[in-house]
């Protein structure tokens, strides 16, 4: 195997294709390091990921290492260095040792960024040749200019009913299922604005080049009535062939579709509902052709050529219905997607607008507008020169999660790094696994990493390296992972998964498979969703057989988890061997749908756990009702604050006394609260001390006196 360490030479185009857990990250600070040693102004080296956290990761382990080759002795300088793959001597000690500093006081620093800052840099910095408004402000949340962008598409379908934006939203409300889906439909529009920017790129007029293309798509003509069509002379004709000799059958089914029939060729009727009688009767629910085949029964009836002529025009008249069928599908679906186009045109250019207005871009607008700008503006090359003198050392991490947008804005710069002059010194250096793409609903498209590799073996000469050998997993782990990547689905997924090892091959591991649900969990989800009758819902609530079943699976997590620990399985390696403890394990779950129900599995075993859940905390119920306190006592008018703060568990209050004061007069509900007590009339102040339960009304009056001199103490 080709030594990764070679990737790091300063001197080396190197794509890295590296799983997790084989020390990229590590593999790319030591490129930068190296770097720095051989002389590399820190301005020139640009690093850029998708997230501030990793960026933030990648400048404090830079950092770290740095701090350590200032202070370190010399053994320990000279360890460091050769494991970055340096040869150290006393000068290339003193380098190493002054590089901190060095870094610390450099009038222009190394630049780590993510993929949207690096646009937004590039955007400040030509803001007139990308045709933004100077001194744009970056929209970090986009929720709100987006329901302003609804409400101005709602008005104007309300002024123009007749309008084509009231036309498109009432044909997506038909095609979509209601307002609900179709929110949902044109809010995907949006997130894909910049597909459709280039989709529409260099077009005059963006709609009517997408409804072009998309009619050639479907190759349908929607004038066309495919029902009427259906009724032909000739085709009626057969109808009614077909017909009678289904009546001559005996079966009654045959008589239900020939008196089905019969009516499907009544002329008086609208041609929608005789085309669904003649659907009825030709096909199955399922849209399927009805079975129909030669029999003794059926030549009895009919003899041998009415059989024959039956099974014949059975099999014709099936398959013009379905190719009917299909032309009414395709109608249908290119009505809505031209729909679609239409009302999304709408709702963006309204979106636009409005940030147009407040003079905001979001992330979406930072790559494609620095994609346009290095790309096609007048002024592109112009840039790529300034950018280009600026950039000497182009380090990419996480290359998997990137976007066909951002792969085309990268594209000129690594153009013009390919064409400088050889006695600069420049380099590429970039890192991904396709196995962890995880940005696919940011259009993320993990082919992009063989493709740059290639691009850049070819115009580079780069060579590729592969770290396969994991450095914190065990054994178990790895064989587990190459057993499911070398067959199966994952197989036709990842067809050259290379094999993978570990350099931790010490570490004790152990890979279980969750048992089926036993067989009356099974019967009993069925059971519950398969329910009849009406449920009471101020009694009973909805029924999610999907959550009961996690739960489920979470019990049966939670029972293997108290099994390992109550047994002391022992972990580490047999020198330093200890029992198993609660924070050495991780449920590792797809995504957090649900994982509420495995939490909720964890607490009913005694469990203790680090939630999965983010920025709940403030929805939590005890800090609601701690801010539900503040406010009645910031606004003693909130009835409804005070209600909360009522039933909570600071003071307990039961149902029958919320009751009694909500039948007290008084203007407010403290009011009422303070009238209820009947030892502390309004004006008098405290003066003794609160130590049994609230419970109460009155006592919840003494606890919530606002004339208190000093606050009474209570406990529950």
């Amino acid at each position: 195997m080709t030594n990764p360490l070679l990737a790091t030479a300063p001197d080396r185009h190197a794509s890295v294709h590296a799983s997790a857990g084989t020390g990229k990250t590590w593999l790319l600070v030591t490129r930068m390091l190296r770097l720095l040693l051989a002389g590399a102004a820190p301005e020139s080296i640009l690093a850029v990921t998708f997230t501030r956290k990793a960026v933030a990761e990648m400048l404090q382990r830079l950092n770290e290492r740095l701090a350590l080759l200032a202070s370190g002795s010399d053994s320990e300088v000279d360890a460091i260095l050769r494991t970055m793959g340096e040869e150290p001597d006393a000068a290339l000690r003193e380098r190493a040792r002054r590089l901190y500093e060095g870094l610390l006081f450099a009038p222009h620093p190394l630049r780590a960024t993510t993929f949207h800052a690096f646009c937004q840099e590039i955007l400040q910095r030509f803001p007139v040749e990308a045709e933004i408004p100077p001194g744009f402000d970056l929209l970090e949340s986009e929720a709100e200019l987006i329901d302003e962008a609804w409400d101005a598409l709602y008005a104007e379908a309300t002024q123009t009913p007749d309008g084509h934006c009231a036309r498109a939203l009432e044909a997506l409300f038909d095609g979509c299922g209601g307002l609900g889906n179709t929110r949902q439909a044109l809010n995907s529009f949006l997130q894909q604005r910049i597909d459709w920017s280039a989709f529409t790129q260099d077009q005059t007029n963006a709609l009517a080049y997408a409804e072009a293309r998309t009619r050639a798509l479907f190759a349908i003509d929607t004038d066309s009535d495919p029902e009427l069509e259906f009724f032909s002379s000739a085709r009626t004709a057969m109808l009614g062939d077909y017909a009678a000799l289904l009546g001559k059958h005996t079966a009654k089914t045959f008589q239900e579709h020939a008196a089905t029939l019969v009516t499907g060729l009544d002329a008086s009727a609208a041609i929608t509902e005789r085309f669904a009688r003649i659907t009825g009767a030709l096909l199955t629910g399922k849209g399927e052709p009805r079975s129909l085949k030669a029999s003794k029964a059926l030549e009895a009836s009919l003899g041998s050529t009415g059989s024959a002529r039956l099974l014949e025009l059975h099999e014709t008249l099936c398959t013009d219905l379905l190719d009917t069928r299909d032309r009414l599908a395709r109608q249908a679906a290119l009505a809505l997607n031209l729909a679609w186009h239409r009302a999304g045109q709408g709702l963006l250019e309204h979106y636009q607008r409005i940030k147009r207005e407040q003079r905001v871009l979001d992330f979406a607008d930072l790559e494609w507008n620095a994609y346009r700008l290095l790309n096609g503006s007048e002024q592109a090359h112009w840039v790529q020169y300034k950018l280009d003198a600026r950039i000497d050392h182009f380090l990419i991490d996480e290359f998997q999660d990137t976007n066909p947008t951002q792969w085309r804005l990268l594209l000129p710069l690594l153009q013009e790094l390919a064409a400088g002059a050889p006695e600069r010194p420049r380099s590429v250096f970039l890192v991904g696994d396709a196995k962890q793409s995880i940005y696919r609903f940011r259009r993320a498209d993990a082919r992009l990493l063989d493709a740059a590799s290639d691009w850049l073996e070819s115009e580079l000469h780069a060579e590729r390296f592969s770290l396969e050998a994991s450095r914190r997993s065990a054994p178990a782990i790895i064989d587990a992972v190459n057993r499911a990547f070398s067959a199966g689905p994952l197989a036709e997924i990842l067809p050259d998964f290379p094999t993978h090892s570990t350099h931790r091959q010490e570490l004790w591991g152990q890979v279980e498979l969750l048992p089926p649900l036993p067989d009356q969990i099974s019967e009993q989800l069925i059971a519950t969703s398969e329910r009849s009758g009406l449920r009471n819902p101020l009694l009973e609530p909805r029924p999610y057989p999907g959550d009961d079943l996690h739960v489920c699976e979470g019990r049966m997590i939670a029972q293997r988890i108290c099994a390992l620990i109550d047994a002391g399985t022992l972990i580490e390696p047999a020198e330093h061997a200890r029992p198993l403890r609660y924070g050495d394990i991780l449920i590792l779950l797809r995504n957090r749908t649900h994982a509420t129900a495995y939490e909720q599995a964890l607490r009913e075993a005694g469990i203790p756990y680090l939630g999965a859940a983010r920025g709940t905390l403030l929805d939590s119920l005890e800090v609601r009702d701690l801010e539900a306190l503040l406010n009645t006592l910031s606004a003693p008018h909130n009835d409804l604050a005070l209600a909360q703060v009522l039933r909570s568990p600071l003071f307990a209050a039961r149902d029958e006394d919320l009751i009694t004061l909500a039948r007290t007069t008084g203007t407010t509900w403290m009011e009422r609260l303070l009238d209820c007590g009947p030892y502390y009339p309004r004006g008098k102040p405290w003066s003794g001390t609160c130590r049994y339960t609230i419970c109460s009304t009155a006592s919840i009056t003494r606890a919530m006196c606002s004339n208190a001199s000093s606050p009474p103490r209570h406990r529950r």
